[in-house]
């Protein structure tokens, strides 16, 4: 080998070791930062928008002509979603900050939980909803709950111009992994778009069809990945989409100690 080669020599590596774990430590440092100047920096010209918006609609809506009201409401419910969107996007930053604790969890049942919320939140037309039972994964319960929620409220939001809405939650093992799918028969969308379909604030649909801030799926993605899986769509337009996620399942030893 010449002279000029760069490959380390073995007794460099525990320092460039040292160093790597240093840069990922000032990176998370900054993300820590960047998520706290958004929590507060952010919010608090926000919050005073939307108080004085609101002020101004209590105690001068008599002095106000319609239109006046009207661009009020807007100014209100806009400040409204950007709230909305900042505790998304905290949401998908501390998705790879967070401290895991993996455990034997039982994602059917967190699958349930999170159908019941939104049937509580969001009554409407009639709900056909089949959800498998001993779906246990290997992961963090609280970051799997909010897969379960962003993925639920995916296909509930899509269905609910349907006169019944449609949900089913399946799974499979295959060797260490469980293959879960989440079923609806939604709007759907056309799978040429499938390629955006995680990516952060692109809508295949507008708000008039339930089209939200494009940051639920992106969530549901990093949560995934977080938990060294896979998530993937398939979707046919006017019959409804399935989200597929692969996902560690949890270890035999796990599944007899849930039983005892």
């Amino acid at each position: 080998m010449s002279s000029g080669s760069s490959v380390p020599r073995v007794d460099d590596l525990p320092g460039q070791l040292v160093r790597s774990e240093a840069a990922i430590a000032r990176m998370r440092k900054r993300e820590e930062h960047l998520a706290h100047g958004i929590s507060h920096d952010l919010r608090a010209p926000l919050r005073a928008i939307t108080g004085y918006a609101q002020v101004l609609v209590n105690q001068y809506a008599e002095a106000l002509d319609p239109q006046a009201r009207d661009y009020l409401g807007r100014i209100h419910d806009a400040a409204g979603r950007m709230e909305g969107l900042i505790e998304k996007l905290l949401q998908l930053s501390y998705v790879d900050r967070a401290p895991l604790k993996p455990e034997r969890v039982d994602l059917g049942m967190l699958a349930e939980w999170s159908l019941a919320e939104l049937q509580d939140l969001q009554p409407g037309p009639t709900a056909d909803i089949e959800v498998q039972t001993d779906l246990f994964v290997h992961g963090d319960e609280r970051q799997l709950k909010q897969l379960m929620d962003r993925l639920l409220h995916n296909a509930w939001t899509f269905s609910r111009s349907r006169e019944q809405i449609r949900i089913r939650v399946r799974g499979r093992r295959e060797g260490a992994r469980l293959l879960v799918a989440v079923e609806d028969a939604g709007s759907g969308f056309d799978m040429r778009y499938a390629d955006r379909v995680f990516v952060p604030f692109q809508r295949l649909h507008g708000s008039e069809q339930g089209g939200g801030d494009g940051l639920g799926l992106a969530i549901a993605q990093a949560i995934v990945e977080r938990h060294d899986g896979r998530i993937w769509a398939e979707s046919t337009p006017g019959v409804g989409s399935v989200f597929h996620i692969d996902l560690p399942a949890a270890q035999d030893s796990e599944d007899e100690a849930g039983h005892d």
